[in-house]
């Protein structure tokens, strides 16, 4: 592999390493398919981040779920092909839009249970700060959420999420 074509493929599995979305593995197959010309089979694939068919066939499949990557038909060949989805922008907001998701759901989880065994003694400024936490953290999520779906945010639609 060209150094240059190594350098950004491991950055690509650094980020995603980093993300909390998806695998260092997956994030390398992602910048192997991305920088090829054409369509790669899982073999090619593996080969190209030196790991095992099995694994590259899973975090290939990782990468299909996140729309990063797409099947495609290559003539007069049985096996499976793949290429990058090249729309940086879609891939970015879904990415971020999960990571930011998991961790709005993750503290929400918390604080909503938190607040169900809040004692009386907690008193009334940290129950109504609590409960201002939760209400911020629903629509978060919930924004998040239209965010990823591509949801245009109106007034209207955000007095959806809010209720």
């Amino acid at each position: 592999m060209d150094k240059w074509r190594e350098r950004i493929t491991q950055a690509l599995g650094d980020a995603a390493d980093r993300s909390g979305v998806f695998s260092e593995t997956a994030g390398k197959i992602y910048g192997v398919l991305y920088l090829s010309p054409g369509p790669l089979s899982l073999d090619e694939i593996a080969r190209g981040v030196a790991t095992s068919k099995g694994n590259a066939s899973v975090q290939v499949r990782e990468l299909l779920e996140l729309g990063m990557v797409r099947k495609v038909w290559v003539r007069r060949s049985r096996r499976d092909y793949y290429e990058a989805v090249t729309d940086l922008w879609s891939i970015a907001a879904e990415v971020i839009g999960r990571r930011l998701e998991q961790e709005a759901r993750a503290l929400l989880a918390t604080v909503s249970s938190v607040e169900r065994e809040l004692p009386e003694e907690a008193g009334d400024l940290v129950k109504g700060r609590v409960a201002s936490m939760r209400l911020f953290l629903e629509l978060a999520a919930g924004m998040i959420e239209g965010f990823r779906r591509g949801d245009v945010m109106s007034p209207t639609e955000l007095r959806k999420v809010a209720s």
